[in-house]
């Protein structure tokens, strides 16, 4: 360790000296505290002894300097002091010197003093390596920490359904460009209608987070699955006492446990109609009392409802309120069923298919053409929820480099045991058939119907007779004779 020795007095510099490295130590010598700065911008010495009593820059200020430099200022300073200088010796320890030791010096003291201080300074080397030690892990672990957060949140965005938005079709495009408006409006409630499968609480998550995601949480309510009795606490909560059997400390509500973020009330058709009016007044105040509170909450969630029921319907049959849902339907979309939106079947059916086959370890890439085409002639009743489970059902069954047709056998229709048909799927909507005005041969017209019918099936196995035999069910020779007659 090297000591720094800093005197103007070249006998008493020299004596020291000698002390210092007696004891083990590397001594530099300086005779003037000018010289001793220098030296110190250029090296780090763990201990300075120096004296008071010098011309120039005496003791104190260089002590000062000394404790003020940004590469001295952890060194230990020991004051070497006359008699007399007490006061001083005092003034130096408390402009931070370590110790002080009073002329004439004495070999012993010196020793202790400087092997406190060679101590003191292997302590806080320790520790400054521990501390960087310690800093360089947590930055490590608080940047492994930032990763696996991200990857939940990724993770979470995707089991959420976030990030899972398939826009091919123009209403689902619009859809995106709406719910990131709405994002930035949490004012404004949320009415999210269409068929049960088609992504509603989707919609309703990609509203909450937004382009760049949200921290603050999606609380989810449905509305069908809590009992009448019971809503009106769950939903706004209630305080010690309210009611027979709560609670003694109270309890919070959905409202209030949405926080800044989302509270999403799936199948709000089913909201019991005497909670109607409370909520209609929390959207208008964004106010509201717990159950057997006196203190106004305020709200600061976002609302979005979501309903497969026609509210405006029941609005009519009195079933639900007017103003509720006018209010409710400041914000409002429609979600088309997967069936008007083909365009989005294939995309969907492809981030199904990756996302099942990364999952269950199978060598699933992509889709055949005449797999789409089955998946596109496919009335999907279930909408997006029994594509996804279509999909799951044959990755799970199979595994290939591509989906077949062979693939998605089970969604062909099937021999009944009366020897009939039973079709999982028609080929069109009785409701989209238009009858002509004038009468109509019916023979004629299933004729016709089933040769383009099996047309389009040769057309699809790239006028392979065989395999559109196969697909329908029926002889090749039936199918030759209706083609060519």
């Amino acid at each position: 360790m090297k000591i720094m020795i800093v005197d103007d007095e070249p006998i008493s510099l020299s004596s020291l000296g000698d002390m210092i490295t007696m004891l083990g130590y590397e001594a530099v010598l300086c005779g003037d505290a000018a010289t001793a700065l220098k030296h110190c911008a250029e090296t780090y010495h763990p201990v300075i002894i120096t004296d008071v009593c010098m011309p120039g820059i005496d003791g104190l200020e260089f002590l000062e300097r000394v404790k003020k430099s940004k590469t001295t200022f952890s060194s230990d300073v020991i004051i070497i002091t006359g008699h007399g200088e007490i006061e001083i010796a005092v003034k130096a320890l408390r402009l931070g010197a370590y110790d002080f030791l009073k002329k004439p010096l004495d070999a012993r003291e010196l020793a202790a003093v400087v092997e406190r201080s060679a101590e003191h300074q292997a302590l806080l080397l320790e520790n400054r390596d521990l501390s960087q030690c310690c800093d360089r892990r947590i930055m490590e672990a608080t940047s492994d920490l930032q990763r696996d957060l991200e990857n939940a949140r990724e993770q979470l965005r995707r089991v959420t359904g976030v990030g899972n938005i398939v826009v091919s079709s123009s209403c689902m495009k619009q859809i995106v460009i709406d719910a990131r408006l709405y994002h930035a409006n949490t004012d404004v409630p949320v009415l999210i209608e269409g068929e049960t499968g088609t992504g509603k609480e989707i919609v309703a998550r990609l509203i909450h987070h937004g382009e760049d995601g949200f921290k603050a949480p999606f609380v989810d309510i449905n509305c069908a699955a809590i009992s009448e009795n019971l809503f009106e606490s769950e939903l706004f909560g209630y305080e010690a006492g309210a009611f027979t059997g709560s609670d003694r400390k109270g309890s919070s509500g959905k409202l209030e446990a949405a926080g800044k973020g989302t509270l999403f009330l799936d199948e709000i058709g089913e909201l019991p109609l005497h909670i109607q009016p409370k909520l209609l007044r929390v959207l208008e105040s964004r106010k509201f009392y717990r159950v057997g509170g006196i203190k106004k909450i305020n709200l600061e969630a976002r609302i979005i409802c979501a309903t497969n029921c026609n509210l405006e319907k029941m609005v009519e049959e009195g079933t639900f309120r007017r103003d509720l849902f006018h209010r409710l339907k400041i914000g409002y979309f429609t979600i088309l069923p997967l069936r008007q939106r083909k365009e989005d079947i294939a995309p969907l059916a492809q981030l199904f298919l990756e996302d099942e086959a990364r999952s269950k370890k199978k060598r699933f890439k992509g889709l055949s053409r005449a797999a789409v085409d089955m998946l596109r002639a496919y009335p999907w009743k279930g909408n997006v929820r029994e594509l996804k489970n279509v999909i799951e059902r044959a990755v799970l069954v199979y595994d290939d480099e591509e989906l077949r047709t062979e693939h998605l056998e089970f969604l062909a229709p099937r021999p009944s045991a009366n020897g009939g048909w039973n079709r999982t799927f028609s080929l069109f909507e009785l409701s989209d058939l238009a009858l002509p005005d004038e009468p109509f041969d019916l023979d004629e017209f299933l004729n016709d119907l089933k040769r383009q019918l099996v047309i389009k099936a040769v057309d699809r196995f790239g006028n392979n007779k065989t395999q559109a035999a196969e697909y329908l069910h029926w002889d090749r020779n039936k199918i030759y004779r209706l083609i060519d007659g």
